[in-house]
């Protein structure tokens, strides 16, 4: 018989890992539903058993007071993990990767904006820890050890963990929806060895025989309808601005709070520009810099950790590259350290012979708003730097004010707010909206002064949304805005042509990969170009496909919606009419979903293996 210690470790024992199992298991559900799936919680607690008996084997392997010790600092590490993930998720609509262990610098300089996602309510993904802790560091002596008990804990484990939950995953499913299988540790270790897999094992493919022809052949097409744009060629030699507008989303353009506008400015501008308000991001994992990638490149910007780290070096046709051959001088300014996002490195390669940044000898760093240089100061000074400048030029800029937190000092915030939206999150986002609105009015003024105005094609486009999905209700509450998906993944894209003094509103589907095609249109570009985005200004429809943000091969059209499944199977996605929201048969959207398919494997293809330069070659 046992006697009553040996029986007493063995309960506490029991007791210890039940909890660590419900605990982990809780967090996760937690999580899944903050996601809005349904959890699988067979396997959701498989998987929580599964770390309990690796935790306990470590535990129970020796009688040492280190062991306790490192068993939390792990558990520890694991939550943080998990709620690393639910923060990300919050923005990203993904799970963290390792790969993105390279961007670990820049956590610094967005503090404010990760803070911005914490809720109070998230204290329930750590209140398990002060107890875990004290069990562990006050009873411990209570515990029962033996290598035969720690072995059969581990072993136990790793199956649980590997052989069970592991085999439920598969490589479509989204990030939400393996977490909602298994949870969070699966859905790791799925994605790490895959990820190794594929860089080591599968088989690589490249564009060749059939596919390369049948590319090319797609590629003309794309040239053709350019080149029947009513403006092609209109204003070949012309300088060109183009304004990356940090979160700016349609909605607040033209809106009135009070009897107060709250972008006057850009009202100004849309009504003596061509505008195109149903225009959507195609952003990836770098955010502000992937929608300067899609912006400039026109491809899916197919990396983990975003298009500037993942593929900083290969050759491309960007715009950046086109005008340097057409005689531009090409730079780029962002009003942050040269590093960030890896610009440095990456600009050359696209194009940027000269880079504006806050220790440039020619940027006075000295005006400072939220993650950068003040959007007023940047524009100022830019204007001189214009007047130096070799004609024509391509200028791209980066706005930086209108960022996450949204949180302006008291003497920028120029927006009167009602008392019931002062202080809000929408309030906040508002205020930041209209700083930049002010800062881009005294930008276009100064050009006018100094005689560029007339001679430059000038672009304002959003980069990605600002509000949350969190801040939706009271949007709608506040505003009468329904902030759903498809208005959060809109952004404002206007294009000033030289001398036009009338407003053109074009109301069709695009997306920022249309914005290369459209001003390589106006400038007349006549070479060999890879974009898969089409000219705005052409009789074109156009198919807006997601890559990130949402369900892969989702897709915008100007007759159908398609969502696709967690599951990444096209019968079991959704299909909408454009018009109404009116549901139908998914096979109306096949069309569509093969298109967004096709060229989201054929971006990935291109830019892993270098060969954009090398398809009509």
């Amino acid at each position: 018989m046992i006697d009553s210690t040996k029986r007493s470790k063995w309960l506490f024992t029991l007791t210890l890992l039940v909890f660590i199992t419900g605990a982990w298991m809780a967090k996760n559900l937690y999580f899944v539903q903050e996601t809005g799936l349904i959890s699988h919680n067979m396997l959701i607690l498989l998987s929580s058993l599964g770390l309990s008996f690796l935790l306990g084997s470590i535990l129970t392997a020796k009688k040492t007071k280190w062991l306790p010790v490192l068993t939390f600092f792990l558990y520890l590490a694991l939550s943080v993990l998990l709620y690393a993930d639910v923060l990300y998720a919050r923005y990203y609509y993904a799970i963290l990767k390792v790969e993105l262990i390279v961007h670990a610098g820049q956590i610094r300089d967005i503090s404010d904006s990760i803070f911005s996602l914490i809720y109070k309510s998230d204290i329930w993904y750590f209140v398990d820890l002060p107890i875990l802790a004290i069990a562990l560091f006050f009873l411990y002596r209570r515990i029962s050890f033996g290598k035969f008990v720690s072995w059969s804990f581990a072993g136990a484990g790793t199956v649980i963990i590997l052989f069970i939950t592991l085999f439920a995953l598969k490589l479509p499913y989204s990030d939400q929806y393996k977490v909602s299988i298994a949870g969070i540790i699966p859905a790791h270790v799925y994605d790490l060895s895959y990820n190794l897999y594929k860089k080591f094992y599968l088989g690589q493919t490249y564009l060749k025989g059939e596919s390369l022809h049948e590319l090319q052949t797609f590629l003309e097409k794309k040239q053709e309808v350019q080149k029947a744009s009513p403006y092609f060629g209109e204003y070949k030699g012309k300088n060109l601005i183009v304004v990356q507008a940090e979160s700016l989303n349609v909605f607040p353009i033209g809106i009135k709070v009070g009897e107060e506008e709250v972008t006057p400015i850009l009202n100004e501008l849309i009504s003596t520009s061509h505008y195109y308000p149903n225009t959507y991001l195609q952003i990836g994992r770098g955010n502000t810099s992937d929608a300067e990638f899609v912006a400039n490149n026109s491809i899916y910007p197919m990396s983990l950790i975003g298009a500037y780290k993942g593929f900083t070096d290969n050759s491309y046709l960007s715009l950046g590259n086109v005008l340097n051959s057409e005689g531009y001088k090409v730079s780029a300014t962002h009003g942050n350290r040269a590093e960030f996002w890896n610009r440095k490195e990456a600009y050359p390669y696209q194009g940027f012979e000269e880079f504006y940044h806050i220790d440039h000898p020619k940027i006075d760093d000295g005006d400072w708003v939220g993650m950068g240089i003040s959007d007023e100061s940047i524009f100022r000074q830019m204007v001189q730097i214009y007047k130096e400048e070799q004609k024509p030029f391509y200028n791209f800029i980066v706005s930086l004010s209108c960022h996450r937190p949204f949180e302006l000092p008291k003497e920028l915030q120029y927006l009167n707010l009602p008392s019931d939206m002062d202080g809000t999150a929408t309030g906040h986002y508002l205020q930041s909206v209209k700083y930049f609105d002010y800062a881009l009015g005294i930008f276009i003024e100064e050009l006018k002064k100094e005689g560029l105005w007339d001679d430059t094609i000038f672009v304002v486009y959003g980069d990605h949304y600002g509000p949350l999905p969190k801040d939706g209700p009271e949007i709608e509450e506040q505003l009468g805005v329904v902030f759903d998906e498809e208005e959060r993944f809109k952004v404002p894209l206007i294009i000033h042509h030289p001398g036009q003094t009338e407003g053109v509103l074009n109301t069709g589907v695009g997306s920022q990969m249309d914005i290369y095609p459209t001003l390589s249109a106006l400038l007349g570009i006549d070479q060999p170009l890879v974009q898969f985005g089409t000219t705005l200004d052409a009789d074109f429809k156009q198919v807006v496909g997601f890559a990130y943000e949402t369900n892969r091969y989702s897709f915008y059209s100007d007759d159908y919606m398609y969502a696709a499944s967690h599951t990444g199977v096209f019968e079991e996605g959704t299909c909408t009419k454009s018009e109404n929201g009116e549901a139908v048969d998914v096979q109306a959207c096949r069309e569509g979903y093969d298109r967004v398919y096709k060229d989201i494997q054929t971006s990935t293809v291109l830019l892993e293996h270098d060969f954009i330069t090398k398809i009509f070659k």
